[in-house]
């Protein structure tokens, strides 16, 4: 199940980012190694209705910031997006390490997807590092195409697009 994350769960989000960090570092790349998501950006996320906790036997075993608003960062490819700027973008997503590879991430992604569809949204847009593997084979076997290279100022992230009405996984 999945809904909306509460400030009484901020403890195991904080949990599952350290899982997700720890992630990261063991496969030899520097994404969330500075700290990153922070207490206080996953406060921001629940204060603005955006984070979203993944729940299976009354444990949470993962997070995404669902955001309809936009990413800055994207205008730096505006020329190499395919849809329209009205798109879902995920954050910050990450499970525990008990449930990782179980489909909560893509799960995650679902709820995103209904979310944009509900919004009237057709298009999907994300990005990560280019060492993150995981996330990259979800991404190409969730569909999404490579739309470019955005920079933020923790370093440089690939991104990637998917649209919601062509897509038959999302």
């Amino acid at each position: 199940m999945i809904r909306r994350a509460l400030p009484q769960y901020l403890d195991d989000i904080m949990s599952i980012v350290h899982d997700a960090q720890l992630a990261l570092r063991d496969l030899g790349i520097d994404q969330w190694q500075d700290g990153y998501p922070t207490r206080e950006s996953i406060v921001e996320d629940i204060d603005n209705g955006v984070g979203y906790v993944a729940v299976k036997d009354d444990k949470i075993i993962g997070y995404a910031a669902i955001v309809l608003s936009g990413e800055p960062a994207y205008l730096q490819i505006a020329d190499k997006w395919l849809y329209d700027n009205n798109y879902v973008v995920v954050h910050r997503l990450c499970t525990s390490i008990t449930y990782r590879r179980k489909g909560t991430a893509i799960k995650l992604m679902q709820h995103a997807a209904s979310i944009s569809r509900d919004a009237g949204h057709r298009a999907f847009r994300i990005d990560t590092h280019r060492g993150n593997i995981r996330m990259l084979s979800m991404l190409e076997k969730l569909g999404f195409s490579y739309r470019g290279i955005v920079h933020y100022d923790s370093g440089e992230r690939v991104a990637y697009e998917l649209n919601l009405d062509l897509s038959n996984t999302l």
